[in-house]
């Protein structure tokens, strides 16, 4: 009688602090929002940068006004990143959300205020007002690194450890179940796969013939006239494979497409999909490592020459003019300030990319299945 207790006040506490992060991580993202939104009323109303015509007094409230308000902004972003890092360690894709975060926190908000806020020649509350967004947003590139490498590394590593296609949407072999001693060949043929059933494969014409189902457009799965002549003994006339190739019992009335799409929706090759994702997905990941080690100067100097197209782009629409503060304050001047800055935007890009082209990866073996 005591485990079912320990078992319901368990799910009890699980419950109670999902509720916990939920209200932490609402109320966190709430004061980020409002924190944000009123260094953004103080910029665009022009208190922050006409700050040092202010009274000395009014100029000490207003300072001291920014710095509150970007403290709150950095305890309310690391609350709810920590709190909805927690709630949602499952979902990895959400990593790309706090990468957008940060991008928007570090680069994106600190650029429209720069070039979109009214300035003068005096100085400006306007730099601790974008320290205070690009350290919110380097709080949000902290677990957005960590869920986009976690996201990379279960497309590796699931095609070991799960199976990645959906049995229920198969046609055929859905609820056939593994040999408990298969003959498994790691992208063997479909009789040296774990789903090949001793009892067919005895007198299988594909497995005497020695050639691949998918190869021959037909199999036990999906053509009944390879399992009734198996069950007849019709299968091994001739020791020599090449002899039993004329028994294999090919369907004349369907067409090559329509071979292909029974394949398709076939367990057996499914299963074989998922062990080509095995291969493939780690070789994506080592040759996208090669490039960004044989190019990383090339890269870097790429970047700073589309962080500067970007600067470029938006002076040419802004009505001031790109100098002072708004000459220090540009993306690639942001870059260029620190090697670890550099790469860490490169390093970002990199695991999106790789994320990206497992993706495509992906598409081609398990939807497109080719």
């Amino acid at each position: 009688m005591g485990r079912p207790v320990r078992s319901f006040r368990a799910r009890k506490s699980a419950e109670l602090l999902q509720d916990l992060l939920q209200l932490v991580g609402v109320v966190s993202a709430v004061g980020a929002v409002l924190a944000i939104a009123y260094l953004l009323w103080g910029v665009f109303s022009g208190m922050v940068s006409s700050w040092a015509t202010l009274p000395p007094a009014e100029r000490l409230r207003v300072e001291q006004n920014v710095n509150l308000a970007g403290r709150a902004l950095l305890i309310s972003t690391a609350a709810a990143a920590a709190s909805f890092t927690l709630l949602y360690i499952q979902e990895t894709t959400i990593g790309y959300i706090f990468l957008l975060l940060a991008a928007l926190l570090a680069l994106g908000a600190p650029l429209g205020i720069i070039h979109l806020a009214p300035q003068g020649r005096e100085p400006t509350l306007l730099p601790a007002v974008v320290v205070a967004f690009q350290q919110a947003g380097l709080l949000c590139l902290v677990p957005g690194i960590i869920f986009a490498v976690l996201d990379v590394w279960m497309r590796v590593t699931s095609g070991y450890f799960r199976e990645m296609f959906n049995r229920g949407s198969l046609q055929y072999g859905a609820h056939v179940a593994r040999e408990s001693q298969p003959t498994n060949r790691f992208l063997g043929k479909c009789w040296q796969l774990p789903f090949c059933r001793p009892s067919i494969r005895k007198s299988c014409p594909i497995y005497h013939a020695r050639r691949a189902c998918w190869r021959e457009g037909v199999g036990c799965m999906c053509e009944e006239r390879v399992i009734l002549q198996a069950l007849e003994g019709k299968g091994a006339p001739s020791s020599d494979p090449r002899q039993n190739v004329r028994f294999i019992p090919y369907n004349r009335h369907l067409s090559e497409e329509e071979k292909r799409e029974r394949c398709r929706n076939c367990i057996i090759y499914n299963y074989r999909q998922q062990q080509k994702y095995q291969v493939i997905a780690p070789i994506v990941i080592v040759a996208a490592v090669t490039i960004v080690v044989n190019y990383a100067q090339q890269a870097q100097q790429l970047l700073f020459q589309v962080l500067r197209a970007v600067d470029n782009f938006v002076a040419r629409f802004a009505f001031l003019p790109s100098t002072g503060e708004v000459q220090y304050m540009k993306i690639e001047s942001l870059a260029r300030s620190s090697e670890f800055v550099a790469w860490m935007m490169i390093g970002i890009i990199a695991v999106i990319f790789v994320s990206y082209i497992l993706r495509i990866v992906e598409y081609f073996i398990f939807q497109l299945k080719v």
